[in-house]
């Protein structure tokens, strides 16, 4: 950290980690997180679309859905 010429600290580590590349490492990823998508599903967290089918209501993800088929990717989200 540098002192600016009023004596305010000025970090400058936001400019030097813009430079730097991070590697993330998760073990166990995919189980973690359909783990995670199945407590959200349960949860019903940030379910955002009820499909209806016989008399039967579900609450998903768009996300989901839309990464499954290219027919929800086409109906349920929004044109860019």
């Amino acid at each position: 950290m540098l002192a600016d010429i009023n004596g305010n600290l000025a970090d400058l580590r936001s400019e030097a980690m813009a430079s730097q590349r991070f590697c993330l490492r998760w073990n166990n990823h995919q189980s973690n997180l359909l783990s995670v998508f199945d407590q959200l599903l349960h949860d019903e967290s940030v379910v955002d679309v009820t499909l209806a089918v016989e008399g039967q209501l579900l609450r998903a993800h768009k996300m989901v859905l839309s990464a499954c088929s290219p027919y929800f990717q086409v109906r349920v989200l929004p044109p860019p």
